[in-house]
């Protein structure tokens, strides 16, 4: 019984471990970077420019706001509970007075831990051998891409498909974006809750789901639109043939009803703007799922899982069913949205579906092995245990790889993803200008990276920065033909005013635009309030 324990707590640190590698192994060279002019920055899921809207929601709850401003746009409005799950993280890690990169982390660090103890209370639910528990715990986390072989200069390469969607990535996918992994840690505790009491709740314990499932909803409605459909279904097997509802049908019914609020706020909130530029800029760049590689990135375990599902309802497992229709469901959402550009399908991709996927496959090696000698079982779950531990360090490999070349890179100088370099010391300076000698009002107008930044680290909003932008293209065009010189002075003082804008940010990607040219020599109107070799900030 103890060696058990043991064994599983071994494993949870071991993949924890693993995971903040990358973490780690960045924090290691923040003394090593090549180009000495630049400056460390702790970040994560680099290549998104959504990392720094993240931030700039915790830096609004270390200010001390209760709801979340959406400071990528210009237009007055009211805060809401949009993104409130990182202004929370601000506010959790305010009296510690963290800086909003670790408060971020502190989420990475609160939730990761959690998830996988919550695996460890299912795959205790579904498999009653202590082996086959601890099996299945490493099935799921080790689970990932097929190996895909290819060739370069340098020679043959053992890489991973779909290597830019982090969500399927055996390494990240444990320790990934915040207010993901809490989608995901709240749908499984409530729906292992269900299955732990047979969906037979009291009204205590219901309360305490209908709580949590709204906060789910509010984080990352993905998780409790794939959840809640999973419970609909469930409910609907014993309907169907006891063909009337009892008193824990009736209760279960009530959760379904009560969790919708959090759903209903969000699309209605999101058919306001601010809040609805992000909606819009999904329907007009939508992130399709290649199915066919998607699979691939899935691995082994997708097919595992599949023949799972058919060994379930053959054998009429029923206590399976729940992942089956958590599967069902995540595919079902992924292909209506593929067709309704309503979301971006890519979305009900990160709902966790390693995890049902990971609990089938064991099942079907498990009930193989009754048919089969056990070593021919165990051969197989050995040999495919190594190769997906190599598979790890091929994800580890790839990521260490991408950090050290981050950190010796110099150009250049202002990148764009935003995240795929570290900043100039003098930019940066620039933005804590901004921070320091600026009102929270004013609204600053600076080209795509520096806009992503500055509310970040500035804690200002900006006329034009992320997909949160309302109207983004137009606002793109329009900063684009601004820092041309495109405009005449009128023009461009109606722009300015139009857009609320008070301080404009000049530096290396923003002179790219103007051909060597100073802002002055369009609009003489501006006045110069900071300047240094590499940032410019006039003040209208």
């Amino acid at each position: 019984m103890r060696l058990k324990y043991i064994s599983l707590l071994f494993l949870l640190f071991f993949f924890l471990i693993v995971s903040f590698y990358p973490t780690i192994y960045e924090l290691s060279l923040s003394n090593k970077l090549y180009d000495p002019n630049r400056e460390f920055i702790l970040e994560h899921n680099y290549y998104w420019p959504d990392f720094n809207l993240y931030l700039s929601k915790i830096r609004q709850g270390t200010e001390g706001r209760l709801t979340a401003l959406e400071r990528y746009t210009s237009e007055p409005h009211q805060g809401s509970l949009i993104q409130e799950f990182y202004v929370v993280l601000g506010l959790m890690g305010r009296p510690l007075n963290l800086d909003p990169n670790f408060s971020y982390q502190l989420g990475r660090l609160i939730l990761s831990p959690l998830l996988l103890l919550i695996v460890i209370l299912l795959v205790f639910h579904f498999f009653k051998k202590t082996l086959w528990r601890i099996l299945a715990f490493v099935i799921i986390f080790l689970s990932g891409s097929f190996p895909k072989i290819y060739t370069d200069s340098q020679g043959l390469h053992v890489g991973r498909f779909m290597e830019w969607w982090s969500n399927i990535d055996v390494v990240q996918r444990i320790t990934f974006v915040p207010h993901i992994l809490f989608g995901q840690v709240t749908s499984f505790f409530i729906l292992y809750i269900f299955l732990k009491n047979n969906f037979r709740l009291d009204n205590k314990k219901l309360i305490y789901l209908i709580i949590i499932g709204n906060l789910t909803g509010l984080v990352f409605p993905p998780s409790l639109i794939t959840l809640n459909s999973v419970v609909l279904l469930l409910l609907i097997i014993p309907i169907i043939k006891k063909r009337n509802l009892d008193k824990y049908l009736l209760l279960n019914t009530y959760y379904l009803i009560l969790t919708i609020p959090s759903l209903l706020y969000i699309f209605l909130i999101t058919k306001i703007f601010p809040w609805s530029a992000l909606v819009d800029f999904h329907r007009t760049h939508p992130m399709m799922i290649p199915f066919g590689e998607y699979i691939l990135g899935t691995g082994p375990i997708f097919f595992l899982g599949l023949i799972g599902i058919v060994v379930a309802v053959i054998k009429k497992e029923t206590k399976f069913y729940s992942f089956i229709f958590w599967i069902l469901t995540t595919f079902f959402f992924s292909l209506l949205f593929t067709h309704i550009q309503e979301q971006s399908p890519l979305r009900f991709t990160q709902t966790g579906l390693y995890i049902p996927l990971g609990i089938l496959g064991t099942y079907f090696l498990y009930e193989i092995n009754k048919l089969l000698n056990n070593k021919i079982t165990y051969t197989f779950i050995f040999i495919y245990i190594l190769i997906s531990l190599f598979m790890m360090k091929v994800s580890l490999d790839w990521q260490t790889t991408f950090i050290t070349q981050r950190a010796q890179a110099n150009i250049p100088p202002v990148p764009y993803p935003p995240q795929t370099m570290y900043p100039l010391k003098d930019w940066m300076d620039g933005i804590r200008w901004i921070k320091n000698n600026t009102g929270r009002e004013d609204v600053i107008l600076a080209q795509i990276t520096a806009g992503n930044f500055i509310p970040a680290y500035a804690g200002r909003t900006v006329y034009f920065g992320q997909a949160n932008t309302v109207n983004y293209d137009t606002k793109q065009t329009l900063v684009d033909k601004f820092y041309h010189g495109n405009m005449s002075q009128e023009e461009a003082q109606a722009f300015l005013r139009n857009g609320r804008i008070t301080y404009i940010f000049y530096s290396i990607q923003e002179k790219d635009f103007t051909k060597g040219n100073d802002l002055n020599f369009y609009y003489p109107f501006l006045k110069k309030v900071y300047s240094t070799d590499t940032v410019t900030i006039f003040q209208i």
